[in-house]
């Protein structure tokens, strides 16, 4: 009889009961048989789903991985310091640099050019057409606006790696003292300059939330990077995650405190973070500086993670 009823209840029960039974009647081995063949059969669908735009696609991938060397570059400088095995403590425009001494290193900036236009224009598209259905809601257009913001950001370090390759001074004139000197010109711009900086923090703690929580970046498939790569490509990823959020947290903090007193030389970045760190009392700054930098390389291998793992939607 129970067998009999089971059979008539998956016949005629509408989902959420016949879902009820499956938790009560199930094995659980049957169950985790089932969920992987429904995660399986979902992925399949999400693929054909998600072509990317084409050559776009292919662009975004690379920029993924440009951006994963050049934290791994800053990371790896930053490492050698804190041991004191020289390097040096840079942000992203002295990784550029660093690629450029390289062999190949005019081709290699080269390539890192397009990647990071191609990142740009990625995540610009990604922004204003919304292939990932976030909709209009303010929730939904927040995170849309971060990606047009990361999307220009990016085209600006795409646009000081192409400057690099052709001879010219990576700086394209403007930093972000001088962005800061700007703002303060406008109506209430020192508030403006505040929020952006309580923005950054709130971001960092939101980022350090995921990466406890595993909760990382949207449409990047964790599981499938759990099942190839192995549980220790998700360890590293959270902790670069956390670390970045770290760096970021300070660069918050200062662009709080310019914003605060109106001076636009408070404005911080990766490199003056850095120095923050390692300017902590006693053996305290090297250890600070040395697990932050550890969390950039591994930061780095998140981002190249993405290159394989990430699904990219098609704007329709």
């Amino acid at each position: 009889m129970s067998v009999t009823f089971w059979k008539r209840q998956e016949t005629f029960a509408s989902p959420s009961a016949s879902h009820s039974l499956f938790g009560e009647l199930c094995p659980v081995s049957t169950q985790l048989e089932i969920s992987h063949t429904r995660v399986v059969r979902e992925k399949s669908a999400y693929d054909r789903s998600m072509n990317g735009f084409g050559a776009i696609e292919g662009l975004a991938r690379m920029g993924f991985l440009v951006k994963g060397v050049l934290y791994m570059v800053i990371g790896a400088l930053a490492l050698q310091v804190a041991a004191n095995a020289g390097g040096r403590v840079t942000g992203t425009r002295g990784a550029l640099t660093t690629v450029l001494g390289q062999p190949f290193g005019h081709t290699l900036l080269l390539v890192a050019a397009i990647g990071l236009l191609g990142y740009a224009a990625w995540r610009v598209l990604q922004g204003l057409f919304d292939p990932d259905r976030l909709g209009h809601e303010w929730r939904g257009l927040a995170i849309r606006a971060t990606f047009v913001v990361r999307g220009v950001m990016h085209a600006v370090l795409g646009w000081q790696a192409f400057r690099l390759y052709r001879g010219l001074s990576g700086s394209s004139g403007t930093s972000e003292r001088d962005v800061a000197t700007e703002a303060f010109q406008w109506p209430l711009g020192d508030w403006l300059v505040v929020l952006a900086g309580l923005g950054l923090i709130g971001f960092a703690v939101q980022q350090v939330y995921a990466a406890v929580t595993c909760r990382l970046e949207r449409n990047l498939d964790v599981e499938q990077m759990r099942r190839e790569a192995g549980e220790w490509a998700v360890g590293l990823s959270r902790f670069g995650v956390a670390a970045r959020a770290v760096v970021f947290a300070l660069l918050g903090w200062a662009i709080v405190v310019a914003g605060w007193f109106r001076d636009p030389s408070e404005v911080g970045t990766t490199t003056s973070s850095f120095r923050t760190l390692a300017a902590q009392p006693g053996g305290l700054g090297r250890w600070l500086l040395g697990a932050t930098a550890a969390g950039f390389v591994a930061y780095g291998f998140y981002e190249i993670i993405h290159a394989r793992y990430l699904h990219i939607r098609r704007v329709r």
